[in-house]
């Protein structure tokens, strides 16, 4: 994480041994080992005389670290969302090939539930990407990969085009799913 790095990087600039630091907090020199290895944390003590040891505020200490885990956060979320709405575009078709060994009454239920899971996930991911100014993959990916995209403002005409053209594309491609399961699994001819 980033407070480790910051504080041996501070402590070496003011020409301090982890020995020397220790006693003005009073902890070991371990522990300040511990501290720049993040093996562990200051108490809020500890960090209030951190702070005024190297003229920092306790805010700029710790904020490295603070947005750090908030990134990881988003990052996870942002790989759950897509791997979910996958693996329910997945069993939806599962679902509509159940049909050829399921009454269709089940095949039906399970069709209508991973759709309305599916777009539920959808609506979500969308506000989520509104809500983080995300709108592309590009941008997506930029930000899974720790890039900051300068193209992240993008007005509201070219959004709306871009959902447009991808509901026409998403239809597109189940159609042509839905085409091909029932024609070379179900048997069925048009």
């Amino acid at each position: 994480m980033y407070f480790g790095k910051q504080l041996a990087l501070m402590r070496k600039q003011r020409d301090l041994s982890q020995e020397k630091l220790a006693r003005q907090p009073y902890v070991s020199r371990q522990t300040i080992s511990s501290w720049e290895n993040d093996k562990t944390y200051p108490d809020l003590k500890s960090l209030l005389i951190l702070s005024k040891i190297f003229n920092k505020s306790v805010d700029n200490l710790v904020k490295g670290d603070i947005d750090q885990v908030r990134y990881q956060m988003m990052r996870r979320k942002i790989y759950w969302l897509y791997i979910s709405n996958i693996f329910c575009l997945i069993l939806i078709y599962l679902a509509f090939t159940s049909l050829h060994w399921l009454p269709l009454s089940i095949s039906l239920i399970l069709m209508v539930t991973f759709t309305i899971l599916g777009i539920e996930n959808t609506f979500y991911l969308i506000k989520f990407s509104n809500r983080t100014n995300l709108h592309n993959v590009h941008q997506i990916m930029n930000y899974l990969n720790g890039k900051t995209s300068q193209a992240n403002e993008i007005n509201k005409r070219n959004l709306w085009i871009q959902y447009i053209a991808g509901g026409f594309l998403g239809i597109f491609i189940s159609l042509l799913f839905l085409f091909l399961i029932s024609k070379y699994i179900l048997d069925i001819h048009f």
